[in-house]
């Protein structure tokens, strides 16, 4: 057993030399990366504030995650085909794991670009950071070419507005930095909208730590965050990262975990959700 890890780590030291691997993501919870992941979002953005969305007082929004992009995207071709055709779609988004390969990033948005011949909407689609983004120096593209990890948007309608906020646990961890923030702006912020919806990577209930520092949160951590989504009335954490579906309440907060998109999954899956004053329903698409 101690001949197989030391095997693991060496051989992913030396990737490490050659493709800038962030090894130190292996051992110890990288905050101080997330910390930093944070301060360069808050660059891009200020505010952090990404974009405003105009859209019914019920409306609808497609999401999808863990497309794995490698060699093909069948699947997230499906979905954006399905989205971008849909046209009472608001927009779209993308739970992370965005890629599996290095450098495929054009990959990946090539297969959720929109094309006037085949499309008849073009609605926006957000992404956000999951652990294999990150892997072999994957933050500095995906900053380049998507944008940041850290950043909220409100969908704007004739009733009111609604608050969607996306945070950066792709490496284990929120970090100080984002974790101070969040307390802040759900104190300042949360009144002025009338639901408040989370979208992460990783499933902050699951206790397994099977892929060390990016598997999931600190007990602890998840404990003091599940405790602030409750007591400012978070009406929905979306997740990903674990390729199964899961689908529990607690504290009057609804955490959803999608299954992967990634071609060659089982059941490959995706959402529709319809918005509305009173209530907020999800509808299963599963791709044959």
């Amino acid at each position: 057993m101690v001949k197989h890890i030391l095997l693991i780590i060496t051989s992913v030291a030396l990737c490490s030399c050659n493709n800038h691997f962030q090894f130190k993501g292996f051992i110890v919870p990288t905050g101080d990366v997330v910390d930093q992941r944070f301060e360069e979002s808050r660059e891009i953005n200020h505010d952090l504030k990404y974009a405003s969305v105009e859209a019914q007082d019920e409306y609808l929004f497609y999401v999808a995650t863990d497309p794995h992009v490698k060699d093909t995207h069948e699947n997230l071709d499906i979905f954006n085909n399905a989205l971008r055709n849909d046209e009472s779609a608001s927009f779209g988004v993308i739970l992370g794991d965005c890629i599996d390969v290095k450098d495929n990033f054009p990959k990946y948005l090539e297969s959720l670009a929109y094309h006037s011949e085949r499309h008849s909407s073009d609605p926006r689609i957000f992404h956000i950071a999951g652990n294999h983004d990150l892997f072999f120096d994957g933050w500095e593209q995906f900053k380049q070419m998507i944008g940041p990890s850290v950043y909220w948007f409100e969908v704007i309608f004739p009733g009111g507005k609604d608050l969607f906020i996306s945070l950066d646990t792709a490496t284990g961890t929120l970090g100080n930095k984002q974790t101070k923030w969040l307390k802040s702006f759900l104190s300042e912020n949360r009144q002025e909208y009338r639901h408040c919806i989370i979208l992460t990577h990783v499933n902050i209930f699951y206790t397994d730590n099977s892929q060390t520092t990016s598997g999931n949160l600190p007990i602890e951590e998840t404990y003091a965050l599940i405790d602030l989504l409750g007591r400012h009335n978070v009406s929905l954490v979306l997740q990903g990262h674990d390729h199964y579906r899961e689908d529990l309440t607690y504290n009057n907060v609804r955490y959803v975990v999608l299954g992967a998109i990634k071609d060659g999954t089982d059941r490959p899956e995706y959402l529709k959700i319809s918005v509305a004053q009173d209530d907020i329903c999800l509808d299963w698409q599963y791709i044959h």
